[in-house]
């Protein structure tokens, strides 16, 4: 016999007869048990294996639906980097503060050598040229871009005129054996003096120290060696200004006749400007990436790590605003008891005649009552949740609600200062490095400042950049001691100074060059001394005695010779 109820769809049932009836309510839940008990029931299913109602949960934060929001390209990330450091105040103070910090005052060094001259020609010509391309402002740019962007590509530009050929080589005519006489250059003599007179007097060092924009720049690194290639991408100025000159532009021409050839070629080709990495071959760029790992090929700016954050707290302010905007003006509730429509309409037409008018009256026979609605009952209470961003942002950027706001003292956040110090010498530190070895170094040896060692090498003499120490720092404990051991002979000076981040060298000279004038020290004690001695002479020597004993009214007898009172 038929079930009556076979054929029947799930959600529906039957009367007695057989004919449907409509079910009421929620259909009737399927557990995933009789999933299972189903499927078993219709036997097994491909290789033996049972179809199963239960799915698996993959969680990814990277498919996270915040994390998508996030900026994925770099171009993107670079971009926000640079609205939130113009619009976020913990943001745009916080990299200023990393980047104005360590970057106090800089000061060049003596260089160390064997020839005290050459090493004092090394120090002052790296003096001038420092003075000259300011070079404060170029190490503050530099690390403003390493914070905030994470990788800062240096273009250091050598765009001083070609030496002559004539300097260091003459046209000599050899007469050879067949008789004729052949014309050649022959190298000087006198070849590497003339070309350091000529260095001294035409070449300035490098002509621009400037940072690239990194969109225009395109790196490519290589495992197992840390060669990189770098090539420029040439901005969309660039191109209109050579297609200008090539249809006739005389403007245009005359610029594009200025460009190198090589960049001038690569535009026109459609391709990149490979860009050299050897300071010692001319013009070449420099990469400083703010990195903890070898095999990550660029930087990680401060802001990274706080873009959840930052996109959080940008989210707020904007349904905080979208709430007040739609509340700027308020709602106003008027009303009245047992009013029929034409007592309403009334009351509605004095009460728009009251808005447009101030002085406007209301005037009705019945109670009327008003009741305005602000924004200050629809905006959210938000202080919970910037307390945490806040703490996030100190976390991720690596300061202190004190050191931002300058609320604070020594004491109360030792320990956070000492980790930023620490922080901050490191960068000192790779900042020196680029300086020293591919700044002045490059310079120092074309000039020929260069000496050989005692195993007879040849080695460039290179002043040592250094800064004044970090306001940071209380270190007045330390001080006291270091300055008790040197009163005890037990510790030299020098270390003292290096501690105030003076050069002892210098201290040593201008100590000298102070020796014996107005600025000595102890000159006040040797005038004074002078001034005892030469008041005992005049009071021996003259009738000083009587003229003030005079002035007083005191009778005065002068010693006499023998008497044992005097």
């Amino acid at each position: 016999m038929a079930d009556k109820n076979e054929g029947t769809p799930v959600g529906s049932v039957t009367n007695g007869d057989g004919k449907k009836k409509a079910k009421t309510g929620k259909p009737r839940r399927i557990t995933s048990s009789m999933m299972r008990s189903k499927t078993a029931a219709f036997g097994s299913v491909g290789n033996g294996g049972s179809m199963e109602g239960i799915g698996g949960n993959f969680y990814s934060p990277e498919l996270s639906t915040d994390f998508l929001e996030l900026p994925q390209s770099l171009h993107e990330q670079w971009n926000y980097y640079r609205f939130f450091y113009r619009t976020e105040p913990f943001v745009g103070q916080a990299v200023d503060l990393h980047t104005e910090l360590p970057i106090s005052k800089v000061r060049i060094g003596m260089a160390k050598a064997n020839d005290r001259d050459l090493a004092v020609r090394a120090t002052r010509f790296c003096e001038r040229w420092a003075k000259e391309i300011n070079l404060l402002d170029r190490l503050l740019s530099i690390t403003h871009e390493r914070n905030l962007i994470g990788i800062v590509n240096i273009w250091c530009e050598d765009a001083n005129m070609e030496m002559p050929r004539e300097v260091r080589e003459e046209m000599a005519r050899t007469l050879q054996e067949d008789g004729e006489v052949e014309e050649g250059w022959v190298e000087r003599e006198d070849a590497d003096d003339r070309a350091v007179a000529w260095l001294k007097k035409n070449y300035r060092g490098w002509t621009s120290v400037r940072v690239l924009p990194p969109e225009q720049v395109r790196m490519e690194a290589f495992s197992f060696t840390d060669e990189r290639i770098f090539e420029l991408i040439p901005d969309s100025k660039t191109r209109d200004i050579i297609e200008k000159s090539q249809q006739g532009d005389k403007d245009a021409l005359r610029i594009v006749e200025s460009m190198p050839p090589e960049v001038v070629g690569a535009v026109q080709t459609g391709g990149n400007i490979p860009l050299n990495t050897d300071p010692m071959a001319g013009s070449y760029i420099y990469c400083l990436i703010n990195r903890k790992s070898d095999y990550d090929p660029r930087g990680r700016s401060i802001l990274e790590r706080c873009m959840r954050a930052l996109v959080y707290r940008d989210k707020l302010r904007q349904a905080q605003t979208s709430i007040a905007s739609r509340h700027m003006t308020p709602i106003r509730i008027v009303y009245g008891e047992d009013l029929d429509m034409a007592d309403v309409d009334a009351l509605r037409e004095q009460v728009d005649m009251a808005l447009q008018d101030p002085d406007y009256s209301i005037i009705a026979n019945f109670q009327v009552n008003w009741d305005e609605m602000g924004a200050d009952q629809r905006l959210l209470d938000l202080s919970g949740e910037y307390d945490l961003t806040d703490r996030q942002l100190y976390a991720g950027l690596g300061v202190t609600e004190g050191l931002l706001s300058g609320e604070s003292s020594y004491s109360g956040d030792r320990i956070n200062l000492e980790v930023i110090n620490t922080r901050y010498m490191l960068l000192r530190e790779q900042l020196q490095d680029f300086v020293e070895n591919h700044l002045f170094k490059p310079m120092c040896a074309r000039m020929g400042f260069v000496e050989e060692d005692e195993e007879g090498d040849p080695r460039v003499i290179v002043p040592t950049l250094s800064f004044t120490r970090l306001a940071l720092r209380d270190n007045r404990d330390t001080f006291d001691a270091l300055y008790n051991l040197y009163t005890k002979g037990s510790l030299d000076v020098d270390t003292i100074l290096e501690l105030l981040n003076l050069d002892p060298v210098a201290v040593r000279e201008r100590i000298e060059r102070d020796l014996f004038t107005v600025n000595d020290p102890t000159f006040n004690e040797v005038m004074r001394g002078i001034y005892g001695d030469t008041g005992r002479a005049i009071a021996e020597n003259s009738d000083a005695v009587e003229k003030i004993a005079e002035v007083l009214g005191l009778k005065y007898a002068p010693p006499v010779e023998g008497d044992d009172r005097y």
